[in-house]
């Protein structure tokens, strides 16, 4: 008894067929693990049933030692299905089990019925595994499927070889019903739709066994009725129509109550049955009928009639209700598929609907919510992978080194913060929930930038109102001590002539007063919160207002502003404020631009409103750190100041409902770009 060589290539064919994967070969294990504790009361059921069945149990020539012996073979079978490596040896090992079939005489309709049971009994167990995620489950459920297809597929394949050889002559009615399944199952393998596997059913059936009509019913629980899904040779009928119920002694319970093939050689004979209108209209006298199940569950019912009285073959019903069970698989797959698509779909839903950002990444390549698309400003054809994200995302050399040195864990929920940058140019602070595990991350993101902006303001406002009482109790504390200088250094300029060695050391002593003085002042001033006090004004009249006020500092000097774009600009604005702001960012370039000084100012106004000032000088400009820290308080490059200056311009332009942002530009002059909203 050899193995054809043509089955193992056949068997590749099979694997293509059904879709068979590495994935497939991974989760070996893990099937093995969920459904090994339940191989003893499936092998004790299976071998009980078995006894019911006199056709099945007549094979079992050796008692209760050789069901013994069988029990601990479908043990290691069942192993084996979940664990083996599908290679020529597994092809041999399956091909000679289905030969061995044949050798004891089981029919091969009772192998179907067999894996039908355990097939049932498997998925069973799996639905039942609650603490796996519906995609996991879903997953074992199709890989289980598919490794019971390959065994029944080889078994079956070789039980038809084998029993071929042994025919002599040849029974070509089989031969061509054999031929007919396999086409069958090989289209429900390879994933076709129902209403074409019922119509290939059908045709099947008339084909082979001649008949003057047949159909497919389909059961529907909710009325319990049998409507008309594929048909040939039917007069009178359409697809969806009801034709019978499933009701207490009705025909189609009476087809029901049965896991075998209906048998009926003259319908006038069986007055015991109420049978369908329409079988009578269509003069029906031999029908040959069977359920179509899964564990109890009836999908449908599948037969085919003849006007003539005619007698069944036991090969006639084996074909039958080996058909049903290809389909029953079928309907079976299928119903998985459309709840994991259906649940896939109302996860999707869900996952749009939700305010938060919700991202999934796999293999580098993302899925975002429209959540996403609104808080970075990008669609999602823009979001596909992670380098697009990364394009966005701001990051410091530090912190890139600091993320790659600290990878999120497997299984555990990182928290962190990114900056990025929309198209507009906005940049926007995110908070970004991270869940990695080995093959995929899912990340949810919260768009941040208001509540940052806020605890910046709120923690601003705690450090200046410190600030503020520091500076005043201390320039409280220090007034006596600085008048006391000041009644000293009078006292001794009586004493020593004007321009003697000492009078200058006066001179500097009263210097280092004023400078003391005024910075208590600064930094008071800093610290106070800001009242403004706003009317009507022109933004373009404040700055030639500004510059005036620093016509001191420009004397003998050669300086020039040029002011372009709106000859006037109304603003509501609290002028000595502004015009505050302005002089700053002069004295700031007079300070540090060699003659000539040409300082420009251009204004402009947006569509919604917006006033956009920017101020450009011919200095020497400054780099990128400088740029970020200038208008943090007490930063200075100069040799003198405070370091106040630019904050409190900020304080000013923001108390405006404004922002002012330094540009870096190294040897190429200082810029500023100021933006305030727009104004009724």
């Amino acid at each position: 008894m050899s193995v054809p060589s043509d089955f193992h290539g056949r068997f590749e064919d099979l694997k293509r067929y059904i879709a068979w994967s590495d994935a497939d070969d991974a989760c070996s294990e893990e099937l093995l693990r969920r459904l090994e504790p339940y191989f003893e009361p499936i092998v004790q059921d299976f071998y009980d049933e078995i006894r019911k069945h006199r056709a099945a149990s007549r094979v079992i020539t050796g008692g209760e030692k050789q069901i013994k012996r069988l029990q601990a073979s479908l043990r290691l079978w069942l192993v084996d299905t979940l664990l083996a490596k599908h290679d020529g040896s597994y092809v041999d090992r399956r091909s000679k089990i289905g030969q061995q079939h044949v050798e004891i005489g089981l029919d091969q309709v009772y192998v179907n019925a067999a894996f039908s049971r355990i097939r049932g009994t498997l998925n069973g167990v799996l639905c039942r595994q609650d603490d796996l995620p519906f995609e996991e489950r879903i997953a074992l459920h199709q890989s289980l499927n598919r490794r019971l297809d390959l065994d029944l597929a080889i078994m079956s394949d070789a039980y038809q070889t084998e029993y071929q050889f042994r025919q002599i002559p040849v029974d070509h009615a089989r031969l061509k019903q054999q031929k007919h399944l396999a086409l069958l199952s090989r289209d429900a393998l390879a994933g076709e739709s129902l209403d074409v596997l019922y119509d290939q059913a059908v045709a099947h059936l008339m084909e082979t066994l001649q008949g003057d009509c047949a159909e497919y019913l389909e059961f529907h629980p909710a009325d319990s009725s049998f409507r008309l899904r594929s048909a040939a040779g039917w007069t009178g009928a359409a697809i969806d129509d009801v034709i019978g119920l499933r009701k207490p002694e009705s025909y189609y319970e009476f087809v029901c109550s049965y896991k075998e093939c209906i048998g009926i050689i003259d319908h006038d004979l069986r007055t015991d049955l109420d049978f369908p209108p329409l079988l009578r209209e269509q003069r029906v006298v031999s029908s040959l009928q069977v359920a179509v199940r899964n564990e109890g569950q009836i999908y449908g019912v599948i037969g085919v009639h003849f006007h003539n009285r005619r007698q069944f073959q036991a090969s006639d019903c084996d074909f039958l209700v080996s058909m049903a069970n290809v389909i029953a698989n079928a309907v079976h797959r299928k119903g998985i598929e459309s709840q994991r698509q259906q649940s896939e779909h109302q996860l999707r839903r869900l996952i749009e609907r939700l305010p938060a950002g919700a991202v999934y990444v796999a293999g580098g390549q993302l899925q975002v919510n429209q959540a996403v698309e609104s808080m970075t400003g990008h669609a999602r054809a823009e979001l596909a992978t992670l380098a697009d994200w990364e394009q966005l995302t701001i990051v410091e050399e530090q912190e890139r080194v600091e993320e790659s040195a600290a990878k999120s864990p497997e299984g555990k929920i990182v928290q962190s913060e990114v900056r990025i940058r929309r198209p507009d140019g906005e940049e926007r602070i995110i908070s970004q929930l991270k869940f990695r595990s080995a093959i995929d991350e899912i990340w949810l993101l919260h768009d941040i930038t208001e509540m940052e902006e806020q605890r910046r303001q709120q923690l601003q406002a705690e450090r200046l109102a410190a600030i503020g009482q520091m500076i005043t109790g201390l320039a409280h504390e220090s007034r006596n001590a600085l008048q006391r200088i000041q009644a000293c250094t009078e006292m001794l300029e009586l004493e020593f002539q004007p321009e003697s060695q000492e009078m200058k050391l006066i001179g500097r002593l009263q210097q280092a007063q004023d400078d003391l003085q005024l910075l208590f002042d600064e930094v008071r001033n800093y610290a106070a919160p800001i009242v403004l006090e706003t009317k009507p004004s022109d933004l373009a009249v404040l700055c030639r207002r500004a510059w005036e006020q620093t016509e001191p500092q420009r004397r003998c000097r050669e300086t020039t502003i040029q002011i372009d774009g709106m000859a006037e600009v109304p603003f509501q604005a609290d002028e000595f404020r502004l015009v505050q702001v302005f002089r700053n960012l002069l004295e700031n370039s007079l300070a540090a631009t060699p003659d000539p000084l040409v300082v420009t100012l251009l204004f402009e106004k947006s569509e919604d409103g917006q006033v956009r000032v920017t101020y450009q000088d011919n200095g020497p400009g400054f780099d990128e750190n400088i740029a970020k820290r200038m208008l943090d308080p007490f930063f200075t490059t100069k040799t003198k100041g405070s370091g106040l200056g630019m904050a409190i311009a900020s304080r000013i332009v923001e108390a405006h409902k404004g922002q002012i942002q330094p540009i870096s530009q190294p040897g190429c002059g200082a810029k500023f770009v100021m933006m305030f909203l727009g104004q009724d």
